[in-house]
């Protein structure tokens, strides 16, 4: 139980005896238990302890996410948390005001549209991974796939990363959403797909691409990586798009190496 003591909340297990009365008169007698508040005799009147209990703010001992409060008639022990984050004290340099259902509100900004704005700030996640796709498919494929599927014009990258001995790719495609909120369909459609245009077991799974997130750093990763070497063929190279028609890829900003120097592909 939570208990005040000489002006300090303090945590004590409580522990009693109950003596039933076995008499015949007794059998329907009913115990009948109460939340309540337990006070040990410290000298000081109710009006006295009262006013400390007023005045207390927290008892240090208890941790970061226990919220003993000030008692309060009508507040439920249920509701503590939520109350003690309504009493927060207020920015001195705010001004104080009513609003219609008579509830003290603030000049100053609501921490929930600190927030939002703080989470503004961050970057959207708009690129995903397509896993467990047919090695068969090409990037041709792949682009039929998704433009059939109603995703044409709302992708502006894709790679689909090639095994040059085996001529097939290696399972999976890297492809970035124009707009954060084409994510949700896009994930939705293709987590779980199977339908592949031709017969496969394979079933497609979509996750988060890392740590690469968006065009530009995508751009940026390909530009001058083998990859874009003259001699790798097209089919095997990134593309970039601009509502739903190909561009053509950034030039490289340094000397790319051929895919066999540079031992990767």
């Amino acid at each position: 139980a939570h208990v005040f003591i000489n002006g300090r909340w303090s945590s004590r297990i409580v522990s009693f005896t109950l003596e039933v009365d076995k008499s015949p008169s007794a059998e329907d007698a009913v115990l009948l238990v109460k939340s309540t508040f337990l006070e040990f005799g410290d000298g000081l009147s109710l009006q006295e302890r009262f006013r400390q209990i007023r005045k207390a703010l927290t008892d240090p001992i208890f941790d970061k996410d226990t919220y003993i409060q000030l008692y309060e008639p009508g507040i439920d022990i249920l509701d503590l948390r939520e109350w003690t984050k309504k009493r927060q004290p207020e920015d001195t340099n705010s001004i104080a005001e009513m609003n219609s259902e008579g509830e003290r509100k603030s000049s100053t900004e609501p921490p929930q549209v600190e927030e939002t704005a703080s989470k503004a700030k961050a970057k959207p996640k708009t690129t995903v991974m397509l896993r467990n796709l047919p090695n068969n498919y090409t990037r041709s494929m792949l682009l039929n796939l998704l433009d059939g599927q109603g995703f044409r014009g709302k992708y502006d990258f894709l790679y689909l990363p090639i095994d040059f001995d085996r001529k097939a790719n290696l399972g999976y495609a890297f492809i970035n959403l124009v707009e954060e909120e084409d994510v949700d369909e896009f994930w939705s459609t293709f987590d779980g797909f199977g339908s592949w245009s031709f017969p496969s077991s394979k079933v497609c799974q979509v996750s988060w691409s890392g740590p690469k997130q968006g065009l530009k750093a995508h751009v940026d990763r390909y530009k001058n990586s083998p990859v874009m070497h003259k001699s790798v063929p097209d089919e095997y190279k990134p593309m970039i798009f601009s509502q739903g028609i190909p561009k053509r890829f950034p030039a490289p900003t340094i000397r790319v190496q051929h895919p066999k120097k540079a031992g990767k592909h």
